[in-house]
């Protein structure tokens, strides 16, 4: 999520509000955050139940592990999702212009 922050200005451009979901556990989160700032709301889903209704949830053997997969959603003004990008890693995120593409694709319509 980090790489968000360097490109925020791309996303006030085209007037797209940015909500950051974390599924973890809220000490972790609040110790993260002492760290890392963000310019946007971030919500916590410490029993996971958004990332198992979106189907982005990793179930692994350790409570540390069971984590989301990086995912995008864009919602249009209707709350309509109108693009999805899961990541297969943790480490797996769309290209900023996949991203902006689709953000511009929904303008255009």
């Amino acid at each position: 999520m980090g790489h968000i922050r360097e490109i925020i200005g791309e996303f006030e451009k085209r007037d797209t509000a940015l909500v950051g979901i974390l599924a973890q556990n809220m000490n972790k989160v609040r110790a993260y955050l002492e760290d890392n700032t963000y310019p946007f709301p971030l919500l916590v889903d410490q029993k996971r139940v958004v990332v198992k209704e979106y189907g982005v949830y990793v179930k692994a053997n350790f409570e540390s592990y069971n984590i989301a997969r990086p995912t995008e959603f864009i919602l249009d003004g209707e709350g309509i999702i109108r693009y999805i990008y899961i990541g297969s890693h943790q480490r797996d995120y769309p290209d900023d212009a996949e991203l902006f593409a689709a953000l511009d694709g929904m303008r255009s319509t």
